[in-house]
């Protein structure tokens, strides 16, 4: 009896202790560089996009979830980090072949809804020249799965983190965080110059924001988190201590 009662306490410490180990597992993360921006791929049981790039970037799209392995059908959600149409613009036709869930940050609604972002505010005379060479602000409109208010649990996914709202280059933008210290920030900043085709690793401010305020406050925010290493929606990723750096930098950045 007592032996018995053993084997079964010992079956039932294992299996904890194989649930425990299972929930603690780092998420395998993919990068897929298209024309415009950079999309990314969690490698949960459905795996789950952060970002859709352009309307041009479907083959590049194709070719790189081919290349880490995931299948159209596989897919469970497409996290836009913001409505402009270098991170919006495939999400139609994503939902269309895959049936992902389709998640926006309220703020940005209207933008997905007409499929069309304004003119961006510029942050100095470099960002207004840079301004004539930026995608296509048009693309296929489509209405959210999920809307994002504050703050999304990706536990519904398989996956250890959050996604929340972090507005500042957007109205609406939003930052995902997993438990494991990674964090994917859309354009709060630029991995590199000229968007992350120069030192890719290096964090710069993004040429145009919405609220520059804003986000230097969601940038101080993330480095009073645990996190320690940032996908960004071009070039990246950026280590903490690059972000560090760039905040040092920044005079606007010693703002209350």
């Amino acid at each position: 009896m007592l032996r018995r009662w053993g084997l079964a306490l010992g079956w039932w410490l294992a299996l904890g202790w194989t649930t425990a180990q299972a929930q603690t597992v780092q998420p395998r993360v993919s990068s897929i560089p298209l024309a415009w921006s950079t999309v990314h791929v969690i490698h949960a049981p459905r795996p789950v996009l952060v970002d859709a790039g352009s309307k041009g970037d479907l083959v590049e799209l194709e070719a790189g979830l081919q290349r880490a392995g995931v299948a159209w059908d596989e897919l469970a959600a497409v996290i836009v980090t913001h409505g402009h149409a270098d991170h919006a613009g495939l999400a139609a036709e994503i939902r269309r072949r895959s049936g992902a869930q389709l998640i926006v940050g309220r703020g940005d609604l209207p933008m997905v809804a007409v499929g069309r972002h304004d003119e961006l505010p510029a942050v100095d005379f470099t960002a207004r020249l840079l301004r004539h060479y930026t995608a296509d602000p048009n693309y296929e409109a489509f209405v959210p799965d999920i809307l994002v208010d504050d703050m999304l649990d990706l536990g519904r996914f398989g996956i250890a983190g959050t996604v929340r709202q972090a507005p500042g280059h957007t109205p609406g933008s939003l930052i995902v965080e997993l438990r494991d210290g990674r964090a994917f920030i859309g354009d709060l900043v630029v991995g590199g110059w000229l968007m992350g085709l120069l030192w890719p690793s290096r964090a710069t401010e993004h040429p145009f924001q919405v609220d520059r305020a804003s986000v230097l406050a969601r940038l101080r925010d993330l480095l009073g988190r645990p996190l320690h290493t940032f996908f960004t929606g071009h070039g990246g990723p950026v280590a903490r201590q690059s972000l560090v750096d760039l905040m040092s930098r920044s005079p606007a950045a010693a703002g209350p």
